[in-house]
Protein backbone atom coordinates (compact mmCIF):
# COMPACT_ATOMS: atom_id res chain seq x y z
CA UNK A 1 0.00 0.00 0.00
CA UNK A 2 1.57 3.64 -0.83
CA UNK A 3 1.62 5.93 2.56
CA UNK A 4 -1.51 7.82 2.67
CA UNK A 5 -2.10 11.34 3.47
CA UNK A 6 -2.93 11.58 7.34
CA UNK A 7 -6.82 12.43 8.19
CA UNK A 8 -5.55 15.66 10.21
CA UNK A 9 -4.76 17.49 6.33
CA UNK A 10 -8.60 17.55 6.10
CA UNK A 11 -8.91 20.54 8.47
CA UNK A 12 -7.31 22.63 5.88
CA UNK A 13 -9.93 21.62 3.43
CA UNK A 14 -12.17 25.05 4.55
CA UNK A 15 -9.26 26.98 2.64
CA UNK A 16 -9.44 25.05 -1.03
CA UNK A 17 -10.73 27.34 -3.67
CA UNK A 18 -9.98 31.16 -5.17
CA UNK A 19 -10.20 33.95 -2.60
CA UNK A 20 -10.13 37.44 -3.64
CA UNK A 21 -8.18 39.37 -0.71
CA UNK A 22 -8.34 42.84 0.44
CA UNK A 23 -7.11 44.47 3.34
CA UNK A 24 -5.06 46.63 5.33
CA UNK A 25 -1.36 46.63 6.80
CA UNK A 26 -0.97 49.19 10.34
CA UNK A 27 2.13 51.03 10.73
CA UNK A 28 4.71 49.64 12.41
CA UNK A 29 8.37 48.06 11.94
CA UNK A 30 7.20 47.44 7.77
CA UNK A 31 6.78 51.26 7.76
CA UNK A 32 3.54 53.39 7.09
CA UNK A 33 0.01 51.99 6.40
CA UNK A 34 -0.79 50.41 2.94
CA UNK A 35 -3.75 48.65 1.22
CA UNK A 36 -3.49 45.60 0.28
CA UNK A 37 -5.66 43.49 -2.57
CA UNK A 38 -5.26 40.00 -4.83
CA UNK A 39 -6.02 36.89 -5.51
CA UNK A 40 -5.04 33.74 -3.63
CA UNK A 41 -5.81 30.05 -4.56
CA UNK A 42 -5.68 26.80 -2.56
CA UNK A 43 -5.66 23.77 -3.83
CA UNK A 44 -4.39 19.63 -2.99
CA UNK A 45 -1.45 18.77 -5.02
CA UNK A 46 -2.44 15.38 -5.86
CA UNK A 47 -1.76 12.64 -3.35
CA UNK A 48 -3.29 14.62 -0.93
CA UNK A 49 -0.45 15.25 1.44
CA UNK A 50 0.49 19.26 0.77
CA UNK A 51 -2.14 21.98 0.83
CA UNK A 52 -0.76 24.56 -2.09
CA UNK A 53 -1.48 28.42 -1.68
CA UNK A 54 -1.01 30.18 -4.48
CA UNK A 55 -1.10 34.17 -4.22
CA UNK A 56 -0.96 37.22 -6.93
CA UNK A 57 -1.61 40.39 -4.71
CA UNK A 58 0.07 43.68 -4.16
CA UNK A 59 0.85 46.17 -1.36
CA UNK A 60 0.07 49.79 -2.33
CA UNK A 61 1.35 52.32 0.31
CA UNK A 62 3.33 55.40 0.30
CA UNK A 63 5.82 54.16 -2.17
CA UNK A 64 3.66 53.31 -5.03
CA UNK A 65 1.83 49.32 -5.56
CA UNK A 66 4.67 46.75 -4.78
CA UNK A 67 3.82 43.39 -6.23
CA UNK A 68 3.57 40.27 -3.46
CA UNK A 69 3.61 36.93 -5.21
CA UNK A 70 4.09 33.42 -4.20
CA UNK A 71 3.64 30.20 -3.27
CA UNK A 72 3.07 28.37 0.20
CA UNK A 73 3.14 24.61 0.89
CA UNK A 74 1.26 23.38 3.66
CA UNK A 75 1.58 19.49 5.18
CA UNK A 76 1.25 18.00 8.59
CA UNK A 77 3.86 16.77 10.72
CA UNK A 78 2.12 13.51 12.96
CA UNK A 79 4.94 13.32 15.51
CA UNK A 80 4.76 16.80 16.33
CA UNK A 81 0.64 17.27 15.88
CA UNK A 82 1.67 20.17 14.26
CA UNK A 83 0.57 21.68 10.82
CA UNK A 84 3.72 23.41 8.39
CA UNK A 85 4.17 25.68 5.85
CA UNK A 86 6.99 26.76 3.69
CA UNK A 87 6.87 29.73 1.50
CA UNK A 88 8.54 31.32 -1.40
CA UNK A 89 7.73 34.83 -1.95
CA UNK A 90 8.25 37.79 -4.24
CA UNK A 91 10.21 39.47 -1.25
CA UNK A 92 12.89 38.05 -0.56
CA UNK A 93 15.19 34.45 -1.01
CA UNK A 94 13.94 31.40 0.60
CA UNK A 95 15.27 30.69 3.95
CA UNK A 96 15.06 27.78 5.95
CA UNK A 97 14.23 29.77 9.35
CA UNK A 98 12.37 32.44 8.14
CA UNK A 99 10.39 31.24 5.29
CA UNK A 100 9.06 28.26 7.52
CA UNK A 101 6.20 28.36 10.16
CA UNK A 102 5.03 25.84 12.41
CA UNK A 103 1.37 25.55 14.29
CA UNK A 104 -1.98 24.09 15.12
CA UNK A 105 -5.88 24.77 15.05
CA UNK A 106 -7.09 26.72 18.36
CA UNK A 107 -10.19 25.96 17.92
CA UNK A 108 -11.55 27.57 15.00
CA UNK A 109 -8.53 29.30 13.86
CA UNK A 110 -5.32 28.25 12.22
CA UNK A 111 -2.02 29.45 13.73
CA UNK A 112 0.95 29.32 12.22
CA UNK A 113 4.18 31.04 13.72
CA UNK A 114 7.64 31.48 12.40
CA UNK A 115 9.23 35.01 11.96
CA UNK A 116 5.12 36.44 12.22
CA UNK A 117 2.29 34.97 13.45
CA UNK A 118 -1.12 34.29 10.99
CA UNK A 119 -3.97 33.65 12.10
CA UNK A 120 -7.19 32.25 9.54
CA UNK A 121 -10.57 31.79 10.88
CA UNK A 122 -13.70 30.57 8.52
CA UNK A 123 -16.04 33.26 10.01
CA UNK A 124 -20.23 32.43 9.74
CA UNK A 125 -20.61 34.40 6.33
CA UNK A 126 -18.22 31.85 4.21
CA UNK A 127 -15.25 34.54 4.58
CA UNK A 128 -12.09 33.81 6.09
CA UNK A 129 -10.72 36.62 8.77
CA UNK A 130 -6.82 36.82 8.36
CA UNK A 131 -4.49 38.30 10.08
CA UNK A 132 -0.43 38.08 10.88
CA UNK A 133 1.20 40.13 13.87
CA UNK A 134 5.05 40.59 14.51
CA UNK A 135 7.25 39.74 17.19
CA UNK A 136 8.61 42.51 19.75
CA UNK A 137 9.80 40.05 22.27
CA UNK A 138 9.11 36.21 23.34
CA UNK A 139 5.76 35.88 22.89
CA UNK A 140 4.35 39.37 22.73
CA UNK A 141 3.30 40.39 19.01
CA UNK A 142 1.77 43.87 17.70
CA UNK A 143 -0.73 43.76 14.96
CA UNK A 144 0.64 44.60 11.35
CA UNK A 145 -2.08 42.84 8.85
CA UNK A 146 -5.68 42.19 8.44
CA UNK A 147 -7.00 41.20 5.85
CA UNK A 148 -10.66 39.57 4.52
CA UNK A 149 -11.07 36.72 1.98
CA UNK A 150 -14.18 36.24 -0.05
CA UNK A 151 -14.80 32.73 -2.22
CA UNK A 152 -14.58 33.26 -5.99
CA UNK A 153 -14.85 29.74 -7.16
CA UNK A 154 -14.39 26.03 -5.32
Amino acid sequence: MPPQPDPKLRQLDYLVGTWKMSGVTEEGPMGPPAQMGGTETFEWLEGGFFLVHRWEGYIDGPMGKMPDVGFEFFDYDPESGKFRSHYFSSFGPYHPEQSHYVGEFDGDKLVLVGPAKYVRELQADGTIKYDCDFPVGPDQWVPFMHAKLEKVSD
